[in-house]
């Protein structure tokens, strides 16, 4: 029997964005999926084709630890797996690969000193030199660790209202990424009012039940019958049943967020900090995001503290935005953010998950469809993406073409065939 293993050794988003290479992997054999111990019950939720593999992958417990690693390890031998994809550059995934033979291993193989990429992920690695011209989204990434995975509108469905009320994620896990609870709540206002005065859910850990207080504190009274505090409340599965359903979600870069696209529940999102939206913003139709841009210094490292004072903040907090914001949700063209933010609508090309401007500017934008149009090139979906690309290309296209090609393609690698980059 073929039989195949997804090593994923990352937090909730990544659980969720793994979905294109799982989906993919589906029809092809036997599937099995291992995660961190915490994140099985929901990943036998969203993947129930997959045999799911709890693993201790951030207790503090390392005996308790290493006896579970030993039994599953023992399994897997028996299994005896046709294929393994590790999605992380993490010592503790990699070394799970250790009891394969290499060839088999795609993603992130060891090595002799250390951790070692395979040629996919070593070119599309390299964009992270190059950040603001990124035009990957992670679920694509992993995606392509397979030649000719699913078609991209097959991933996640269009995002489409509910009936179930407005959701709203308190904050993520960096709290640079988030926005401050008092602009929180005029944005959960004015979208409440927009939509007709919906019933709200608030959601997160319990990490954020101070902040669902504060937020209660700030809305106007007339609201707070409407609110249902969820923070600290549910558990995995009982979190996608609060976000199934929703009219719409109003979050940061987070998990739920991901898993939101993936219910087809429509989102509102806002990136700031270290997240960029063209990496980890909502994968699908439907969705709109409000990026921060115009500062050099972005998209930042999440590891390194904030020499300016989280900057890139200060454009939300300008009374312009929420009439943007209206006009965005409203659908009307007259949509003019505050200097210092870009509007996106996610869409989807041949290649897969794409951001459409609408409203703002892009000063990267030509760079980023170069570097596009070259990723497509080395993939199953390279005349088809070619075929819808018809845009001239002028003068500072055709450079930026070639600052692509020079970026990709920095090793021997391009000369194998498309279909072995993985």
């Amino acid at each position: 029997m073929f039989r195949q293993l997804v090593i994923q050794s990352a937090r909730l988003g990544d659980l969720v964005q793994t979905r294109r290479l799982l989906l993919s992997l589906a029809g092809r054999g036997e599937t099995h999926l291992a995660v961190d111990a915490g994140l099985a019950p929901l990943a036998r939720v969203l993947y129930p084709f997959a045999h799911v593999h709890a693993l201790p992958f951030y207790t503090a417990d390392a005996a308790r630890a290493a006896q579970e690693v030993s039994k599953v390890l023992h399994l897997w031998h028996e299994l005896d797996f046709s294929a393994v994809y590790n999605g992380n550059y993490s010592s503790a995934g990699t070394s799970l690969c250790r009891l394969f033979p290499p060839e088999r291993v795609h993603g992130y193989r060891p090595g002799p000193g250390g951790p070692e990429r395979s040629p996919w992920a070593r070119r599309a690695f390299r964009l992270t030199a190059h950040r603001a011209c990124g035009s990957l989204n992670l679920v694509d990434y992993w995606g392509y660790f397979v030649p000719d995975p699913l078609p991209p509108e097959a991933v996640n469905p269009p995002a489409r209202g509910g009936g179930e009320g407005l959701g709203v994620v308190l904050a993520g896990r960096e709290s640079r990424r988030s926005l401050p609870v008092p602009l929180l709540a005029r944005i959960v206002r004015t979208v409440h009012d927009l939509m007709g005065g919906p019933r709200v859910r608030l959601l997160g850990s319990a990490r954020e039940q101070a902040a669902a207080r504060r937020l209660l504190r700030e809305l106007p009274g007339r609201m707070h019958d409407h609110v249902e505090d969820l923070s600290g409340k549910t558990d995995l599965p009982a979190l996608v049943e609060a976000v199934r359903g929703l009219d719409r979600l109003l979050t940061p870069d987070t998990g739920i967020m991901h898993l939101a696209a993936a219910l087809g529940v429509p989102v509102l999102a806002f990136f700031l900090s270290s997240a960029f939206a063209h990496e980890t913003g909502p994968y699908g139709l439907g969705h709109t995001i409000i990026q921060a841009d115009g500062l050099s210094c972005l998209p930042c490292l999440e590891s390194a503290p904030c020499a300016f004072g989280v900057r890139c903040l200060r454009p939300f907090e300008e009374e312009g935005l929420l009439g943007a914001l209206s006009a965005l949700i409203e659908g009307r063209a007259s949509a003019r953010l505050p200097r210092g933010l870009q509007g996106w609508a996610s869409d989807l090309d041949a290649l897969g998950g794409v951001l459409r401007l609408v409203a703002g500017q892009d000063r990267q934008g030509g760079l980023r469809r170069a570097i596009r149009r070259e990723l497509a090139s080395q993939t199953n979906v390279a005349a088809a993406f070619a075929a819808a690309d018809a845009q001239a290309a002028s003068p500072l296209e055709a450079e930026a073409e070639e600052s692509a090609r020079r970026w990709l393609r920095a090793d021997s690698d391009w000369m194998l065939p498309p279909r072995r980059y993985c």
